[in-house]
């Protein structure tokens, strides 16, 4: 079934290109471009963010022959899914062309391409790569398409332990140089524990799939950096908009204009709002800086993609780590606030390792350090958004903050994951659990105050 499923999913997409040019003229379909089409194969059923099946594109991939000719051809993800700090693909490609029309199966690479935190393409590296097992080793979402053994003798396996494994871990920047595998250094082959007797000589001009497995991983790479992720890599920027004329040549010099452009930061408290300050009241009352609820913040599912990857901010989310392993937004930093900031028996209780007890409003220090670490986990003097499951403990935090000097006016409750159910947020929404946790919570090396 598995195999019925992939042969299928190319089908679908080779259907869909066919029923695109088949009403079109030779002059119609020339003025088309792949980000067209692509963007007729999404919108026109629904693929994408924002819905329930991954988006899937055509890309160019430059195909190489027996005698390493080059002809420009295309390949297909069927699959992108963007996990927590990497991305997943499905590629399908021809691998050779040599074979006759009834063999000729395409090859379906499983690839992971991480998500650098330089924002860089070239530093994005290969985390996994198979024809066969993704990398949780439930699905089977790769198929080796070639001949087993390929004509000059070698097997599939043998591709699999000694020649795949090489790349993992290579980064775009070390792999896009490379041609064919005749531009592998011998040296750096075979380094890693027991490749130090693996040669290269046997795929050198033996076959054309293991130069085109390099092609499809240039090929991914490229579409990988078409990812939002990287929309500030200034070397994808420059190859994207190459300057037609001399005053766009001088476009990258006016790139520190970013940072004047960034949208000005509202309140933390939008005091045009109401409330209900306790549970119990009837009417509602306007909200005033000191209520710092997520009903009363500035900042929310409504507007927080207009505030996101700014540099001037630093993104919190105060859940525990199992909780955010469920679901989380991409690049926020975990500081449970239950496990480690506050309980309010803690100034008490000598088993308990977080740095306040108390109150929230009248919080009392555990250690002689517990301003000084609080103060490394939540920066004075920074723009701080922090998020939690509904907001409730972004709110007891934010009483503490007050009551240990902090700047007020810098920090925002941005409400709980509970809340961003849009699909506006999908893209940097990361849902599948990756691993589960056991956790122990301690503090070590510090002064306790009452001991």
């Amino acid at each position: 079934m598995a195999q019925k499923r992939r042969f299928m999913t190319l089908f679908l997409a080779l259907a869909l290109v066919a029923a695109l040019f088949a009403p079109l003229s030779p002059v119609s379909a020339n003025a088309l471009t792949l980000d067209e089409i692509n963007e007729f194969l999404n919108t026109s059923a629904a693929l994408g963010e924002g819905t329930k099946a991954n988006p899937v594109a055509i890309i160019p991939i430059n195909h190489i022959d027996g005698p390493k000719e080059e002809d420009n051809f295309y390949a297909f993800v069927p699959f992108k899914y963007v996990a927590r700090n990497y991305i997943k693909y499905q590629v399908v490609f021809i691998s050779c062309t040599c074979r006759s029309a009834d063999v000729n199966y395409w090859s379906t690479a499983f690839v992971e391409l991480t998500l650098p935190s330089s924002g860089l393409l070239d530093d994005a590296e290969i985390r996994t790569l198979s024809f066969d097992k993704d990398s949780t080793g439930h699905y089977l979402a790769g198929f080796w398409g070639d001949s087993n053994p390929i004509p000059s003798g070698q097997t599939y396996d043998l591709i699999k332990t000694e020649y795949l494994p090489y790349y993992v871990g290579k980064t775009y920047a070390q792999l896009k140089g490379l041609s064919t595998t005749d531009d592998i250094e011998l040296a750096d082959y075979q380094a890693g524990e027991g490749r130090s007797e693996y040669g290269l000589d046997v795929y050198t001009g033996a076959t054309v799939s293991t130069n085109n497995v390099l092609r499809m991983i240039h090929a991914i790479f490229q579409h990988h950096g078409t990812d939002p992720f990287f929309a500030n890599d200034p070397a994808l920027v420059k190859a994207e908009a190459p300057a037609a004329a001399p005053e766009k040549e001088e476009a990258p010099a006016a790139a520190p204009v970013a940072s004047a452009e960034l949208a000005p930061l509202p309140a933390p408290v939008d005091e045009t709002r109401t409330f209900k300050k306790n549970k119990d009241d009837t009417e509602e009352v306007p909200c005033t800086p000191g209520d710092y609820g997520p009903t009363c913040s500035s900042i929310g599912p409504h507007n927080l993609l207009e505030y996101l990857n700014r540099s001037d901010i630093f993104y919190i989310d105060t859940r525990d780590h199992n909780d955010y392993m469920k679901k989380h937004f991409r690049n926020f930093e975990v500081v449970p606030f239950f496990g480690l900031i506050f309980n309010a028996d803690a100034n008490e209780d000598a088993s308990l390792p977080h740095l306040y007890g108390g109150t929230p409003t009248e919080p009392v220090p555990v250690y002689e350090e517990s301003d000084e670490i609080l103060e490394a986990l939540f920066p004075k003097g920074k723009t701080l958004f922090i998020m939690c499951q509904s907001g409730g403990r972004v709110g007891m935090l934010m009483n503490i903050l007050k009551a240990r000097g902090w700047d007020m006016t810098k920090v925002y409750n941005i409400g709980g994951m509970a809340q961003y159910t849009g699909p506006e947020y999908k893209a940097i929404t990361v849902d599948t659990p990756e691993m589960i946790m056991n956790i122990t919570y301690s503090m070590e090396g510090l002064t306790r105050i009452n001991p």
